[in-house]
């Protein structure tokens, strides 16, 4: 039974074809009628995120194609659009300038390289068990990576949108640049953008169901060609080649240490950022992600990105709220999308030719400004300032040191406040409320009252080697609270302890003495199977209270209470 279980999970079709098996004639026509949807939200920012990158506007589009129509079969969430991503392109951006590539061309083979090599690295990792991988990026530290990223955005952008532009530099470098030289301001792209960014602002505010970036573009199409407005001065995309992506292997002649690092860096954020709007949207619908299957399924959606002229795509939120509000309920979404994005780039290219450049600037700022999560980082002000301050250090650390060494320092960070947290965990000393045996906080619970003759202690972490110290020193200090009455147990309530090794011996030993010392006998109650397999492999077993660990503190209390006066070696088993 279990072999065939196990030959049915292998030859197991991919999530996004078996939705298929779900279409009727009414289902297929909203799901084409939603994918049509998600196209008009595709266009516009897959032609500004090619923009972003510095690589042909088109390819922005081949991102919306290819990649969707494989993420639609081969992907574990049907519901899920991938795209083009903000954080994503600016960083797959940034790499290709790093990597001293400066043409078109040079730049479309680097962003093909290190969109395979983001795939391969996805699959490895996916088939590793390594999709806690996002968690490496904690909420409030990818928030203030997100906004740093934003306001980065914002001002590469504006450059745009005013001509006036900065040399290369840091975020501050760049902006005392761009301020200086104010007067220099190109007055009709400016114009052209800010009426158009106020439209899609209000848009947003008062009326989220209007496609104001479509709307942008097709209005400013118009409004270039009417008025020729490349006369005046206005940038626009110019001609654009018409017709599919074809099939080639990209050129992978890059320094292999600063591509190892871009495509490890670019896999984190994107399968950061793809996770969390997975999980967001399958909350809404009632269902669950695999992280593990997810980083497969971006995986091979990215491998045929860059073996199609295209680059690295992840979870892409506003299509993904496009497809489920639209009634979206299978992959022929994702699939419907891409072919109506491929009719259109077959057909109809040549309008888009007379589209500004500041319009797609446009579509990025206002991304940009939704990247920036006030309502996130004033709840963290409220709740936990510490969490707060790391938002802000990080969004510094971007802005001074630069995108992509933003991402080391935001990791970093992270690990940091997780290990700072480990190295004190929480504890509290446990008592009885009066007149029951319910054991709880006594610093929480004013009414509680110590034990008779014990001390219950409770440490929420397992011992390990960086809080072994800080374990100690608050045994020691606890006991020192406690000299010169007369306590016969002191009780370790070890609930919360999952694992075990040398520390945690040490440190236990270390407390067996100094409760010794005080003629204290030490008693140790529940646990996970780790931490109690260690301590009956070592001595310590024999030098605790009934030379056993108790089921929990209750059963410890019932059997020791029994006792009219602790005895000075340890108990034997009854």
């Amino acid at each position: 039974m279990k072999v065939n279980l196990k030959f049915k999970n292998i030859f197991q079709l991919p999530a996004g074809i078996r939705s298929l098996r779900l279409l009727t004639p009414s289902i297929a026509l909203s799901d084409i009628s939603a994918g049509i949807l998600v196209s008009s939200v595709a266009i516009p920012v897959g032609l500004a995120y090619a923009n972003l990158m510095g690589v042909p506007v088109i390819i922005g589009l081949y991102a919306c194609i290819i990649p969707v129509f494989i993420y639609a079969l081969f992907g574990s969430s049907p519901f899920l659009m991938v795209g083009p991503d903000t954080a994503v392109s600016n960083i797959v951006g940034v790499s290709l300038t790093a990597f001293g590539l400066a043409s078109p061309d040079q730049r479309i083979q680097g962003a093909a390289a290190i969109a395979i090599g983001v795939g391969v690295v996805s699959i490895i990792a996916g088939k590793l068990k390594l999709g806690f991988i996002a968690n490496f990026l904690s909420r409030p530290i990818l928030t203030g990576y997100l906004a740093g990223i934003g306001i980065q955005l914002m001002l590469s952008q504006i450059t745009i949108v005013t001509r006036i532009y900065t040399p290369p530099g840091n975020f501050f470098e760049q902006a005392l640049f761009f301020f200086h030289h104010l007067y220099a301001i190109h007055w009709i792209t400016f114009s052209l953008a800010i009426v158009f960014f106020i439209f899609i602002r209000a848009c947003i505010y008062y009326k989220p169901s209007i496609p104001a970036p479509v709307i942008t573009v097709i209005a400013s199409i118009l409004l270039s060609w009417g008025f020729d407005l490349q006369q005046h001065g206005v940038v626009t995309l110019g001609k654009l080649p018409s017709g599919l992506p074809s099939f080639q292997v990209p050129s992978f002649n890059y320094p292999i240490t600063q591509f190892i690092e871009a495509v490890i860096a670019i896999t984190l954020i994107s399968f950061s950022s793809g996770i969390i709007t997975a999980r967001s949207f399958a909350a809404t619908i009632g269902k669950q992600v695999d992280g593990n299957k997810e980083l497969v399924g971006f995986g091979i959606a990215n491998i045929f990105s860059g073996l199609f002229h295209s680059f690295t795509v992840t979870g892409a939120d506003s299509r993904t709220a496009v497809a489920i509000n639209s009634g979206g309920k299978t992959s022929l979404v994702g699939i419907s999308s891409a072919v109506t994005i491929a009719l259109i780039i077959t057909f109809f290219a040549q309008p888009l030719s007379f589209l500004p450049s500041a319009i797609l600037s446009v579509i990025l700022i206002s991304t940009a400004i939704n990247l920036i999560d006030f309502k996130t980082f004033k709840f963290l002000l409220k709740v936990s300032r510490q969490e707060a301050f790391f938002v802000l250090l990080t969004i510094i650390g971007v802005l001074w040191v630069g995108v992509l060494q933003g991402i080391i320092i935001a990791v970093f960070i992270t690990l940091l406040h997780g290990l700072a947290l480990s190295a004190k965990p929480r504890d509290s000393q446990l008592g009885m409320l009066p007149n029951t045996k319910e054991l709880v906080n006594l610093h929480m619970e004013p009414t509680a009252v110590p034990v008779p003759h014990c001390i219950i202690y409770l440490f929420e972490a397992s011992i390990v080697f960086f809080n072994e110290n800080y374990f100690c020193n608050r045994c020691e200090t606890i006991l020192k609270q406690y000299k010169g009455q007369p306590i016969h147990w002191f009780i370790l309530d070890a609930s919360v302890m999952t694992r075990g090794d040398a520390s945690t011996l040490y440190s236990l030993n270390q407390l067996y003495e100094a409760l010794q010392s005080q003629n204290i006998q030490l008693v140790i109650a529940d646990g996970h199977y780790e931490f109690r397999n260690i301590i009956h492999k070592s001595e310590l077993i024999n030098k605790i209270a009934g030379r056993k660990i108790y089921d929990s503190v209750e059963i410890a209390l019932e059997e020791i209470t029994n006792l009219s006066h602790p005895p000075m070696e340890p108990m034997t088993d009854a």
